[in-house]
């Protein structure tokens, strides 16, 4: 066997290093810090990435982790990859930190890398029913989306949207909305894509249109995504209103319902509604009303005819009226020969055109958010509802008399803090003038310390993945040369680093990946392509399951 001398040398030198610095290490743990500029360039490809998944611009998800995280030096960026505040809930089964926020110490998520954080971000917005509508928006529309938030009840500061759109743009970041993502990341994401297909199940076909039935975790915005649709289609389609939730085995047509149907008469059974039986048989809700002489929120009376082919001479047999707004248990009836859903199902009654206006769906997705009724969070109160802690940062309105040394002693945070957030040159101020504020950004000062050659200190908000990438070697590589079984590391910790040397690899390296990570995240997060990932997991499901593990090298 061949040694190559120098490298071996190389790393002698840095073992050498690496043990003279250990002493002081210890001592005063070294925790530089991340400026906005430094923030950019380490979280916008992630951004990037998550713009062409979700249609999210990647300008707000940059602002907003920005202004969240205090440029990823929070406590919950550092601790638990937690660039967005978001809690625990309910529903999250992974690791937790806990942090005083609206409450005392509230449960927070913790994640294995920054890039889950922001996908799960990404996600909380595609799976909440108020926010489907921005997902029409085109992904260059930052303003629409920074007041779409603010009136979805994103947060409740009233400037929260304004704060929004004067940081992006003194920070330039909406450049990062017009970024174009390389072929082979293309092709990554549409593979992606072609997994939830796949993981969504086999499409039916009612009345010869093509439809659906929603699965748990399903939304309006993620279903219109992964059919390449529009959100305010897929509520016309289903002649849906605005206030509409997405239920787990609620019918959805992806195409136009159709105005009759060649059954001739249904029967109503049990608690159906007019709405349900349109849904049954693919049949608009409009045409199916006027058919049968009836009006919006009329529903008929158990046993009494439904015309689904001719019109009726006259309506029938009336109920008592039923809440519009929706059905309770409402039990889809047996459908022969093809069953929709055969199981009970609660849905949204729509509202077509004689509806209240902020209900009725629009094409243009402006009008939409326009109309969409605003909600509103009192301030001082603890929502359990909330799923992400309040946002940081605030303006602050210059009065006479005031300095930027007085604001900043106000605030707690130091001059070059308030200087480098607002990119001002000089100290000078006015009367009226509007500075952001952050008190989770006390300095611009980072205190970097000097590097050794060959030698890594890990950062503050660090991931191997993002290592690898800045010296452009794989994560496998590192993990090699540190002899390190998976990926965690911590603050200050040294890692060796040879740049362009192959070392001795492990034989392999198994990662425990968890419900909703797919084959496209798990290859970003190691720096792989999908293709050499699944070359290593021959075996492997096409569709990932809740839990398992997949060898990494």
């Amino acid at each position: 066997m061949r040694i190559h001398y120098s490298v071996l040398g190389l790393i002698l030198f840095i073992a050498g290093q690496l043990h003279a610095q250990t002493d002081s290490a210890a001592i005063k743990p070294i925790t530089p810090k991340l400026t906005v500029t430094q923030y950019i360039e380490k979280y916008s490809a992630i951004a990037v990435d998550e713009m062409y998944r979700s249609k999210i611009p990647a300008s707000i998800t940059l602002a907003q982790g920005i202004l969240e995280s205090g440029n990823g030096n929070s406590r919950l960026a550092t601790e638990a990859n937690n660039h967005f505040g978001i809690k625990c809930k309910a529903s999250w089964t992974g690791e937790k930190v806990y942090e005083d926020d609206d409450a005392p110490q509230e449960c927070f998520r913790k994640y294995p890398a920054a890039i889950d954080s922001y996908r799960d971000h990404s996600d909380f917005l595609m799976k909440n029913s108020r926010y489907a509508f921005l997902f029409d928006l085109d992904p260059s529309d930052y303003k629409g989306w920074a007041h779409g938030l603010k009136k979805a009840g994103y947060a409740t500061n009233p400037q929260y949207a304004e704060l929004l759109i004067t940081f992006i743009e003194k920070h330039k970041l909406n450049r990062f909305d017009a970024t174009k993502i390389s072929e082979e990341e293309d092709r990554e994401l549409k593979e992606e894509k072609a997994q939830q297909l796949l993981a969504h199940g086999k499409e039916i076909e009612v009345n010869g249109v093509p439809g659906i039935v929603a699965k748990a975790g399903d939304s309006y915005a993620s279903i219109a995504m992964t059919y390449d649709l529009k959100v305010h289609q897929l509520y016309r389609y289903n002649d849906l209103s605005k206030d509409a939730v997405c239920q787990p085995g609620d019918t959805l047509y992806l195409k136009s319902k159709k105005n009759k149907n060649d059954i001739a008469i249904h029967l109503v059974a049990g608690t159906e509604t007019m709405y349900l039986i349109s849904q049954r048989y693919a049949v608009k809700l409009e045409k199916l009303l006027d058919r049968n002489k009836m009006l919006v929120g009329e529903e008929p009376e158990i046993g009494e005819q439904v015309f689904l082919k001719d019109n009726r001479n006259e309506k029938p047999k009336l109920r008592a009226a039923i809440p519009a707004a929706k059905t309770d248990s409402a039990q889809k009836p047996e459908i022969k020969p093809d069953p929709v859903v055969a199981k009970p199902e609660t849905q949204v009654v729509s509202a077509p055109k004689d509806s209240a206006p902020n209900l009725v769906v629009y094409e243009d997705p402006k009008r939409n958010l326009e109309t969409l009724p605003v909600v509103e969070t009192p301030v001082n109160r603890i929502d359990s509802l909330h799923d992400f802690r309040e946002n940081l940062s605030f303006f602050h309105t210059v009065q006479k008399g005031e300095t930027l040394f007085g604001i900043s002693r106000r605030y707690g945070v130091r001059v070059d803090a308030v200087k480098y957030l607002n990119l001002l040159e000089s100290d000078s101020i006015g009367v009226g003038q509007r500075l952001i504020i952050n008190p989770a950004i006390k300095s611009a000062d980072t205190r970097e310390p000097q590097r050794i050659p060959g030698v890594h200190v890990v950062r503050e908000g660090e991931t191997i993945y993002s290592i690898s990438k800045m010296y452009n070697l794989k994560p496998a590589d590192i993990l090699a040369t540190n002899n390190l079984s998976d990926n965690r590391i911590g603050i200050g910790q040294h890692l060796v680093i040879v740049p362009g040397q192959a070392p001795n690899k492990p034989e392999s390296f198994i990662y425990t990946y968890s419900a909703g990570e797919t084959w496209f995240s798990i290859s970003r997060k190691f720096g792989l392509t999908i293709e050499e990932l699944r070359k290593l997991n021959p075996k492997a499901p096409e569709v990932l399951q809740s839990k398992g593990s997949l060898k990494i090298r």
